[in-house]
């Protein structure tokens, strides 16, 4: 036994000593009960827990609200139709600006090629 009690650092040679000393000490339940109620007192989920254990649900309390939540309209989804139709008018006046300005590049585009045969045209004749 000593070789056992060699193998031991200090501290947990106190710690088996301790543990002999009080191993036939049993606690007061009336110290458990206070130490539980000091436990519970600064847990306020504790307190809460305790002061409701004996609550139960009424029936007619949990249909009602399943009536409640099942008879609650749940917002649909916006459909895709209803995206379009509220961005119609602005896509509108986009596309109509857009084939403004494609009217105007290609109107600007022909100038500068009808001035681009005309002037090759002009030098074809003029070297004949």
């Amino acid at each position: 036994m000593s070789d056992r009690d060699d193998d031991r650092t200090g501290p947990d040679r106190d710690l088996a000593r301790l543990a002999a000393a009080t191993a036939r000490i049993d606690a007061d339940d009336r110290f458990t009960a206070a130490v539980l109620r000091a436990a519970t007192a600064s847990d306020p989920l504790a307190r809460l827990a305790a002061a409701t254990d004996g609550l139960e649900p009424d029936a007619g309390f949990t249909d009602a609200m399943v009536r409640a939540a099942t008879a609650s309209a749940v917002p649909a989804r916006p459909a895709i139709a209803d995206g379009i139709v509220r961005s119609g008018r602005p896509a509108l006046v986009v596309t109509a600006l857009a084939a403004a300005a494609s009217v105007l590049f290609f109107l600007q585009t022909q100038r500068d090629v009808d001035s681009a045969i005309m002037a090759s045209v002009e030098a074809l004749e003029a070297s004949e």
